[in-house]
Protein backbone atom coordinates (compact mmCIF):
# COMPACT_ATOMS: atom_id res chain seq x y z
CA UNK A 1 0.00 0.00 0.00
CA UNK A 2 1.34 3.45 -0.90
CA UNK A 3 2.27 5.74 1.97
CA UNK A 4 0.63 9.09 2.50
CA UNK A 5 2.75 12.22 2.49
CA UNK A 6 2.02 12.58 6.22
CA UNK A 7 3.37 9.09 6.91
CA UNK A 8 6.53 9.87 4.96
CA UNK A 9 7.00 13.15 6.83
CA UNK A 10 6.61 11.38 10.16
CA UNK A 11 9.11 8.70 9.11
CA UNK A 12 11.68 11.37 8.26
CA UNK A 13 11.11 13.29 11.49
CA UNK A 14 11.30 10.06 13.52
CA UNK A 15 14.57 9.09 11.85
CA UNK A 16 16.02 12.52 12.71
CA UNK A 17 14.75 12.14 16.28
CA UNK A 18 16.45 8.75 16.69
CA UNK A 19 19.64 10.03 15.06
CA UNK A 20 19.83 12.95 17.49
CA UNK A 21 19.58 10.46 20.38
CA UNK A 22 22.46 8.44 18.94
CA UNK A 23 20.27 5.46 18.07
CA UNK A 24 20.56 3.35 14.92
CA UNK A 25 17.17 3.39 13.16
CA UNK A 26 15.63 2.00 9.99
CA UNK A 27 12.10 1.76 8.57
CA UNK A 28 10.07 -1.36 7.76
CA UNK A 29 11.94 -4.21 9.42
CA UNK A 30 10.54 -7.72 9.03
CA UNK A 31 10.19 -9.73 12.22
CA UNK A 32 10.84 -13.49 12.43
CA UNK A 33 7.96 -15.94 12.24
CA UNK A 34 4.53 -14.36 11.88
CA UNK A 35 5.27 -11.27 13.94
CA UNK A 36 4.82 -8.90 10.99
CA UNK A 37 6.75 -5.78 9.99
CA UNK A 38 7.51 -2.94 12.39
CA UNK A 39 7.20 0.58 10.95
CA UNK A 40 10.48 1.74 12.47
CA UNK A 41 13.04 -0.12 14.57
CA UNK A 42 15.91 1.42 16.51
CA UNK A 43 18.72 0.07 18.66
CA UNK A 44 20.68 1.96 21.30
CA UNK A 45 24.15 0.65 22.19
CA UNK A 46 24.75 1.27 25.90
CA UNK A 47 28.16 0.67 27.44
CA UNK A 48 31.70 0.83 26.10
CA UNK A 49 34.27 -1.24 24.26
CA UNK A 50 36.04 -2.54 27.37
CA UNK A 51 32.97 -3.56 29.36
CA UNK A 52 30.81 -4.48 26.41
CA UNK A 53 27.55 -3.14 25.03
CA UNK A 54 23.92 -3.70 25.93
CA UNK A 55 21.45 -3.38 23.05
CA UNK A 56 18.25 -1.50 23.85
CA UNK A 57 15.57 -2.11 21.22
CA UNK A 58 12.73 0.30 20.49
CA UNK A 59 9.75 -0.45 18.25
CA UNK A 60 7.68 2.35 16.69
CA UNK A 61 4.23 2.02 15.09
CA UNK A 62 3.11 5.03 13.04
CA UNK A 63 -0.62 5.82 12.90
CA UNK A 64 -1.91 8.83 10.97
CA UNK A 65 -5.70 8.60 11.39
CA UNK A 66 -8.35 7.35 13.79
CA UNK A 67 -9.27 4.59 11.35
CA UNK A 68 -5.62 3.61 11.11
CA UNK A 69 -5.23 3.54 14.90
CA UNK A 70 -8.29 1.35 15.47
CA UNK A 71 -7.70 -0.97 12.52
CA UNK A 72 -7.16 -4.70 13.08
CA UNK A 73 -3.69 -4.61 11.53
CA UNK A 74 -1.12 -6.38 13.64
CA UNK A 75 0.85 -4.17 16.04
CA UNK A 76 4.52 -5.13 16.22
CA UNK A 77 5.46 -4.19 19.78
CA UNK A 78 8.26 -6.60 20.61
CA UNK A 79 11.01 -4.37 22.02
CA UNK A 80 12.31 -3.25 25.39
CA UNK A 81 10.45 0.01 24.73
CA UNK A 82 7.46 0.36 22.40
CA UNK A 83 5.85 3.51 21.02
CA UNK A 84 2.95 4.85 19.02
CA UNK A 85 3.99 7.77 16.79
CA UNK A 86 0.94 9.97 16.12
CA UNK A 87 0.04 13.38 14.72
CA UNK A 88 -0.56 15.56 17.77
CA UNK A 89 -4.23 16.02 16.80
CA UNK A 90 -4.80 12.25 16.71
CA UNK A 91 -3.15 11.78 20.10
CA UNK A 92 -5.81 13.94 21.74
CA UNK A 93 -8.52 11.73 20.21
CA UNK A 94 -7.14 8.27 21.09
CA UNK A 95 -5.28 9.02 24.33
CA UNK A 96 -7.71 7.01 26.47
CA UNK A 97 -7.14 3.85 24.41
CA UNK A 98 -3.34 3.78 24.53
CA UNK A 99 -2.09 0.89 26.71
CA UNK A 100 -0.24 1.88 29.88
CA UNK A 101 3.05 0.26 28.87
CA UNK A 102 3.16 1.85 25.38
CA UNK A 103 4.90 5.20 24.98
CA UNK A 104 3.78 8.00 22.68
CA UNK A 105 5.68 10.36 20.40
CA UNK A 106 3.69 13.07 18.65
CA UNK A 107 4.38 14.77 15.33
CA UNK A 108 3.70 18.39 14.46
CA UNK A 109 5.24 20.71 11.86
CA UNK A 110 8.24 18.49 11.17
CA UNK A 111 9.10 17.81 14.80
CA UNK A 112 8.78 14.80 17.11
CA UNK A 113 7.89 15.34 20.79
CA UNK A 114 7.90 12.74 23.59
CA UNK A 115 4.43 12.79 25.18
CA UNK A 116 4.28 9.57 27.20
CA UNK A 117 7.06 7.36 28.53
CA UNK A 118 6.82 3.62 27.87
CA UNK A 119 7.34 0.99 30.55
CA UNK A 120 10.42 -1.12 29.88
CA UNK A 121 9.77 -4.76 29.09
CA UNK A 122 12.18 -7.11 30.86
CA UNK A 123 12.80 -9.39 27.91
CA UNK A 124 12.63 -9.23 24.14
CA UNK A 125 9.86 -11.29 22.58
CA UNK A 126 12.05 -12.16 19.58
CA UNK A 127 15.56 -13.56 19.28
CA UNK A 128 18.04 -10.67 19.47
CA UNK A 129 20.48 -12.23 17.01
CA UNK A 130 17.73 -12.60 14.40
CA UNK A 131 16.50 -9.09 15.18
CA UNK A 132 19.95 -7.60 14.62
CA UNK A 133 20.35 -9.53 11.37
CA UNK A 134 17.00 -8.23 10.08
CA UNK A 135 17.98 -4.69 11.08
CA UNK A 136 21.18 -4.95 9.02
CA UNK A 137 19.23 -6.45 6.09
CA UNK A 138 16.81 -3.51 6.11
CA UNK A 139 19.66 -1.02 6.33
CA UNK A 140 21.27 -2.69 3.33
CA UNK A 141 18.00 -2.22 1.44
CA UNK A 142 18.04 1.51 2.21
CA UNK A 143 21.67 1.81 1.10
CA UNK A 144 20.77 0.06 -2.16
CA UNK A 145 17.92 2.52 -2.75
CA UNK A 146 20.28 5.45 -2.11
CA UNK A 147 22.78 4.02 -4.59
CA UNK A 148 20.02 3.65 -7.18
CA UNK A 149 19.12 7.30 -6.74
CA UNK A 150 22.69 8.22 -7.65
CA UNK A 151 22.57 6.07 -10.78
CA UNK A 152 19.17 7.22 -12.02
CA UNK A 153 17.25 5.37 -14.73
CA UNK A 154 19.28 6.31 -17.77
CA UNK A 155 21.60 3.29 -17.51
CA UNK A 156 18.71 0.80 -17.72
CA UNK A 157 16.90 -0.22 -20.90
CA UNK A 158 13.13 -0.64 -21.10
CA UNK A 159 13.17 -4.42 -20.85
CA UNK A 160 15.31 -4.38 -17.70
CA UNK A 161 12.99 -1.89 -16.00
CA UNK A 162 9.86 -3.84 -16.88
CA UNK A 163 11.33 -7.18 -15.76
CA UNK A 164 12.27 -5.70 -12.40
CA UNK A 165 8.79 -4.25 -11.92
CA UNK A 166 7.17 -7.57 -12.81
CA UNK A 167 9.48 -9.43 -10.44
CA UNK A 168 8.55 -7.17 -7.57
CA UNK A 169 4.87 -7.23 -8.49
CA UNK A 170 4.93 -11.01 -8.11
CA UNK A 171 6.19 -10.47 -4.55
CA UNK A 172 3.44 -7.96 -3.77
CA UNK A 173 5.77 -4.94 -3.93
CA UNK A 174 4.38 -3.10 -6.92
CA UNK A 175 3.19 -0.11 -4.89
CA UNK A 176 6.64 0.30 -3.39
CA UNK A 177 8.31 0.20 -6.79
CA UNK A 178 5.86 2.61 -8.38
CA UNK A 179 6.56 5.10 -5.59
CA UNK A 180 10.27 4.40 -5.91
CA UNK A 181 10.32 5.02 -9.67
CA UNK A 182 7.92 7.95 -9.85
CA UNK A 183 8.80 9.87 -6.69
CA UNK A 184 12.47 9.15 -6.04
CA UNK A 185 13.51 9.66 -9.66
CA UNK A 186 11.66 12.93 -10.11
CA UNK A 187 14.01 14.22 -12.80
CA UNK A 188 13.65 11.02 -14.84
CA UNK A 189 9.89 10.66 -14.34
CA UNK A 190 8.81 11.82 -17.80
CA UNK A 191 11.37 9.60 -19.49
CA UNK A 192 10.25 6.62 -17.45
CA UNK A 193 6.58 7.19 -18.28
CA UNK A 194 7.49 7.50 -21.96
CA UNK A 195 9.17 4.12 -21.79
CA UNK A 196 6.07 2.59 -20.22
CA UNK A 197 3.72 3.74 -22.97
CA UNK A 198 6.16 2.94 -25.79
CA UNK A 199 4.58 0.76 -28.47
CA UNK A 200 7.41 -1.75 -28.11
CA UNK A 201 6.27 -2.71 -24.62
CA UNK A 202 5.15 -6.33 -24.48
CA UNK A 203 1.49 -7.34 -24.11
CA UNK A 204 2.48 -8.98 -20.81
CA UNK A 205 3.18 -5.56 -19.33
CA UNK A 206 0.02 -3.72 -20.36
CA UNK A 207 -1.90 -4.30 -17.12
CA UNK A 208 1.05 -3.13 -15.07
CA UNK A 209 1.60 -0.12 -17.33
CA UNK A 210 -2.03 0.91 -16.84
CA UNK A 211 -1.61 0.54 -13.07
CA UNK A 212 1.51 2.72 -13.04
CA UNK A 213 -0.02 5.39 -15.25
CA UNK A 214 -3.26 5.38 -13.23
CA UNK A 215 -1.32 6.03 -10.05
CA UNK A 216 0.66 8.82 -11.70
CA UNK A 217 -2.62 10.35 -12.93
CA UNK A 218 -3.93 10.23 -9.37
CA UNK A 219 -0.84 12.04 -8.10
CA UNK A 220 -1.15 14.69 -10.84
CA UNK A 221 -4.82 15.30 -10.01
CA UNK A 222 -3.90 15.76 -6.35
CA UNK A 223 -1.20 18.23 -7.40
CA UNK A 224 -3.72 20.17 -9.52
CA UNK A 225 -6.06 20.48 -6.53
CA UNK A 226 -3.21 21.85 -4.40
CA UNK A 227 -2.15 24.26 -7.15
CA UNK A 228 -5.73 25.54 -7.47
CA UNK A 229 -5.87 26.09 -3.72
CA UNK A 230 -2.55 27.94 -3.84
CA UNK A 231 -3.80 30.08 -6.75
CA UNK A 232 -6.98 30.98 -4.88
CA UNK A 233 -4.95 31.86 -1.81
CA UNK A 234 -2.54 33.95 -3.89
CA UNK A 235 -5.45 35.82 -5.51
CA UNK A 236 -6.99 36.44 -2.09
CA UNK A 237 -3.70 37.80 -0.76
CA UNK A 238 -3.30 40.07 -3.80
CA UNK A 239 -6.86 41.33 -3.40
CA UNK A 240 -6.29 42.05 0.29
CA UNK A 241 -3.03 43.82 -0.52
CA UNK A 242 -4.73 46.05 -3.12
CA UNK A 243 -7.50 46.91 -0.66
CA UNK A 244 -4.91 47.93 1.91
CA UNK A 245 -3.12 50.02 -0.71
CA UNK A 246 -6.38 51.78 -1.60
CA UNK A 247 -7.13 52.39 2.06
CA UNK A 248 -3.69 53.90 2.59
CA UNK A 249 -4.02 56.06 -0.53
CA UNK A 250 -7.39 57.36 0.69
CA UNK A 251 -5.94 58.07 4.13
CA UNK A 252 -3.04 59.96 2.55
CA UNK A 253 -5.46 62.03 0.43
CA UNK A 254 -7.52 62.89 3.50
CA UNK A 255 -4.41 63.94 5.39
CA UNK A 256 -3.14 65.98 2.42
CA UNK A 257 -6.46 67.80 2.13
Amino acid sequence: MSKTSLTKNIEKALYDYCYDLGHIAVDEVTMPGNEGIVDTLSVEMRGNRSKGYEKIWRFYEIKVSKQDFYSKNKLTFLGHFNYFVLPVELYEVVIADIPKHIGVLTYSKGNITAKKKPIRQKELIVNEEVLFRNLVTSMNREVFKAKQIEKGLSIYNTETLMKEILKRTAKGKSDFLVDFMLETYAEDKNKFLSLLIDSSVSEDYKELVLSVLSQELKYLKEDVVLIKKDCREEKRQKRDAWLKIKQLENQLKEIAN
